[in-house]
């Protein structure tokens, strides 16, 4: 029993935090090893725990990495604030979920770079572990390594990482914990650039201190064989997306222009329909969970959709097992086959136009007309369907005071089809790295007020929210950052800004304050990009040519559309070649 372990139950602090079952590990599913004689892999989220346990990443990399017999992989997750002061109160440091060893009992810690405005937080872990937050200061402690979406431009924070993984985590992970299990002697001696050297070697690793080497990303490409996780984590409290899931395809091609995601994880590989239908007793037997859901960029494009609905259905009459398909196309065939897998229960259903005229859909390469938006709307109501989540967004490349009236218009047409409730959410548009829209202007939060006060006539006959543009404005700013951004991240936490995703919690002003202490303009980051400019993410290879995006751009202010390559047609974006990925979807693709 460790004395972190002996302080959770005894000091009474769980009786002094606020949902103290964030804390105490021991869930249905955890692995359990003897950790002695094991590379030790700690993964941290740097987020609460509920947030962090619906990650599927993590979950995805917590059983792979324990597949391997040398690998000992733990979890952790920022603690709340409340939590926060008692640990240093107490001088208790970050801390693993299995073991209640502290941080710095491992020879590697993963952090998740899930979203922007998480940075701070990830200070936040590394001080609360007691390891210094500057990769040049660290000698003896554990190895800092980053992956996830926010890669695409890592420089931000490359300051703060050993080591980050561009790409598909899986197989570099494994990667990473082989070379540092051979070479443990490098670290624990000090000699933590030559260990660095080594690693870097490996496709998808990328060495911030070594220079802007090019890195091309990892992806795994044989998908239709990748093991399906049938005893995943069950949390002890309600988490965010608090169900079982299987990930039934990885990437998307549908070419939305402001999708990082879409780019990013590109090309689409999927895994074999009777594998998944065969998999989904088998979780719910060793969950106890009754909701399911299919998780992919976008769930409805899986191309043996019909087959797995047809398999499974019987097995999910028969248990009441409701099934969730968080990501569906816009159109009438979702709608179907989201009535037949969803027959057990019906909630509500969430599209996303994201624009509100076909003129903008068209800029943004939705490839969505209006006909089919009412058409699905309208198999909704049949199928007794009575609520509907619409997401817009506002900002976007060239957008007119026509097209946030079209948004109003659009809405009223759709509650009029028949629907109980209509919810609007509405975002501001953020350019982000590695997409055909980063070299667009980003709109300021008092010109985003603007658009929205033109959208409030929603009110009158629907739900209306509107997610925060100032927070928007530091997301955009850290996007598309360079290395000296890091400064400012640091200032910022030093100032008091952490969970900053959180709304309650964040500031503006702390943030524009660090922004102009350290010299920087914060408008300076969000302005319009030069086309063939030089830009700090230059040197991280997705696959995706840059011609490619530049072609994009140019289509998309000509209101021209460019259709998903697995309707037959190759769109040359370069990530099968660059990548050498192949799958058995290429059959029927026309390079």
């Amino acid at each position: 029993m460790t004395e972190i372990y002996k302080w959770l139950i005894h000091s009474g602090v769980l009786n002094r935090v606020s949902k103290p079952s964030r804390y105490i590990g021991k869930e249905l599913n955890a692995v359990k090893k003897d950790y002695s004689r094991k590379l030790r892999f700690l993964l941290l989220f740097p987020d609460t725990y509920e947030i962090g346990m619906s990650h599927l990443g993590l979950r995805i990399l917590y059983r792979w990495l324990n597949e391997e017999e040398f690998i000992f992989a733990e979890r952790s997750y920022l603690p709340w604030k409340d939590m926060l002061d008692e640990m240093k109160k107490e001088k208790i440091p970050l801390y693993s979920y299995e073991t209640y060893s502290p941080a710095t009992d491992f020879h590697i810690i993963g952090i998740t770079l899930q979203y922007e405005l998480s940075y701070t937080n990830i200070l936040a872990s590394l001080e609360t572990a007691g390891i210094p937050v500057w990769q040049n200061e660290r000698t003896t402690e554990p190895l800092i390594v980053g992956g996830g979406p926010c890669t695409a431009n890592p420089e931000p924070v490359a300051d703060f990482f050993d080591l980050f993984v561009i790409g598909d985590g899986e197989n570099s992970s494994v990667e990473i914990s082989r070379l540092v299990w051979k070479h443990l002697d490098l670290l624990l001696r000090g000699k933590r650039t030559e260990l660095l050297k080594k690693l870097s070697c490996i496709q998808g690793a990328y060495v911030p201190s070594l220079g802007k080497n090019r890195v091309k990303k990892a992806v795994i490409s044989d998908f239709e064989h990748y093991p399906i996780n049938k005893k995943p984590l069950v949390p002890f409290m309600g988490i965010v997306h608090d169900r079982a899931n299987i990930e039934l395809m990885r990437g998307c091609n549908r070419g939305c222009r402001f999708c990082q995601a879409g780019m990013f994880y590109r090309p689409v590989r999927e895994r074999k329909h009777d594998e998944i239908a065969k998999s989904i007793e088998e979780i719910i037997e060793n969950t106890g969970y009754d909701e399911l859901s299919l998780l992919s960029l976008s769930t409805m494009d899986y191309s043996a959709i019909e087959e797995l609905s047809k398999e499974i259905l019987p097995f999910q009459n028969e248990r009441k097992i409701g099934l969730s398909l968080p990501s569906s196309r816009v159109d009438a065939f979702s709608v179907e086959m989201a009535s037949k897998i969803a027959s057990i229960r019906k909630t509500g259903l969430t599209f996303a136009p994201e624009a509100g005229t076909q003129r903008l859909r068209n800029v943004i390469n939705k490839n969505v007309e209006e006909n089919d938006i009412f058409d699905a709307i309208k198999n909704a109501v049949n199928n007794g369907w009575r609520r509907v989540k619409l997401y817009f967004m506002i900002g976007l490349p060239t957008e007119t005071l026509a097209d946030l009236e079209g948004i109003v218009n659009l809405c009223s047409d759709i509650k009029n089809l028949g629907l109980k409730d209509i919810t609007v959410s509405v975002a501001t548009f953020i350019p982000k790295a590695q997409t055909p829209f980063q070299y667009v202007e980003q709109i300021s939060p008092e010109e985003a007020w603007k658009r929205y006060d033109k959208l409030k006539k929603i009110k009158q006959f629907g739900r209306l929210q509107f997610s925060d543009p100032y927070r928007s404005y530091v997301d955009g700013a850290l996007s598309r950052g360079g290395r000296e951004i890091a400064d400012v991240i640091f200032l910022a936490y030093k100032n008091g800004s952490i969970f900053d995703e959180w709304s309650e919690e964040f500031s503006y002003e702390t943030w524009l304050n660090a922004f102009e202490e350290k010299g920087f303009n914060i408008n300076n980051y969000t302005e319009e990009r030069k086309i063939g400019g030089s830009f700090p993410w230059n040197h991280i290879s997705i696959g995706i040519d840059e011609t490619f995006l530049k072609n994009e751009y140019s289509k998309s202010l000509k209101g021209l559309t460019t259709e998903d390559c697995r309707n037959g047609t190759c769109t040359f974006c370069g990530v099968c070649y660059s990548l050498n990925v192949t799958n058995r979807l290429d059959k029927t693709w026309k390079h």
